[in-house]
């Protein structure tokens, strides 16, 4: 186990997303404009066309994943996790009028009527993520680059 600690928040940046905009790389997207590296998913609500997630189906050293996309109208109830070095992994959970799904947000998810996302900038950090020798993404302080 291995702790990181950061001692300041910087800004918030509310997303208002709309009918065809691209969740993951919208935000991302706009981390980007506004120079934000690290940061913090606070809140995310909204309703989805197409989810695209992955999710790990087995219990071997190595995650061994499944990639699902639905296109149906769905509920975005929760998303979640962190941006480090500009990077965002988020996972999430989705419903239809039947059942819900969970996973790891991937690109391709797509707004129906709206999205509301809210991101703290994290300062005083350097973090990003790098595979294990078991193929895991870990987070791992950044080494500063000269």
């Amino acid at each position: 186990m291995k702790k990181y600690m950061g001692y300041e928040l910087g800004r918030v940046m509310i997303l208002n997303l709309e009918r065809d905009d691209l969740l993951l790389e919208t935000i991302e997207q706009e981390l980007r404009k506004s120079g934000i590296r690290n940061a913090l998913l606070t809140s995310a609500i909204g309703s989805l066309q197409k989810v695209v997630l992955h999710r790990v189906v087995g219990m071997g050293r190595e995650p061994e994943d499944e990639f699902v996309t639905l296109e149906k109208p769905m509920e975005l109830a929760s998303l979640q996790g962190v941006v480090l070095d500009g990077k965002a992994h988020f996972h999430m959970v989705v419903s239809d009028v039947e059942q819900s799904y969970t996973g790891h947000l991937e690109p391709g998810t797509k707004v129906l009527y709206l999205g509301e996302i809210s991101l703290v900038e994290l300062k005083g950090v350097s973090l990003c993520r790098e595979k294990n020798e078991n193929n895991i993404g870990m987070i791992v302080e950044k080494e500063e680059r000269q």
